[in-house]
């Protein structure tokens, strides 16, 4: 039997998945996820996210998906059933902020819309309505694009939503 070699961080072979998918690969990523949403996330689309242009209003996000278990307070892991967790994944509505247009933000008073000094920077978690994000994924990592206007609420721990 032939073992699969996979690489541990993602190739430009793997973008062919168009729908909600968990960005790790493998259990020890799966673990580095669990531990640690944001630097997982952001270590993995740090190769990209420099040649990345977002235009207009727009903000790219990495979607945050519930890990596949917890670590209880005496070190054990807590799994998740499967249903539970497939809900999770296609509700997508909480996500890392990658990037944004350089309009995000910005006050357009001829419409009507000022944001007060609401502002959100990479790194940030977000929070949207399902149905305002247009999906896409980049280099496996599933993202959503949403207007500056249909964020939400802006998070400091996003298993809170959850």
């Amino acid at each position: 039997m032939t073992a699969l070699i996979t690489p541990s961080r993602p190739s430009s072979l793997t973008t062919m998945a168009m729908g909600p998918m968990p960005p790790w690969r493998n259990d020890e990523e799966a673990e580095e996820y669990a531990r640690d949403p944001k630097s997982f996330l952001l270590e993995l689309c740090e190769m990209w996210v420099p040649s990345c242009r977002v235009k207009h209003n727009n903000v790219l996000c990495a979607t945050y998906f519930l890990p596949a278990f917890e670590f209880l307070p005496n070190g054990q892991k807590f799994f998740r059933s499967e249903k539970s967790h497939d809900e999770a994944l296609w509700q997508g509505k909480i996500g890392l902020v990658l990037a944004k247009g350089p309009l995000a933000f910005v006050d357009e008073p001829s419409a009507g819309v000022f944001f007060h000094g609401q502002d959100v920077e990479p790194g940030n978690w977000v929070q949207w309505d399902i149905h305002d994000a247009r999906q896409c994924t980049i280099a496996r990592v599933h993202c959503r694009i949403v207007k500056d206007t249909q964020i939400i609420i802006d998070w400091d721990d996003p298993r809170i939503v959850y």
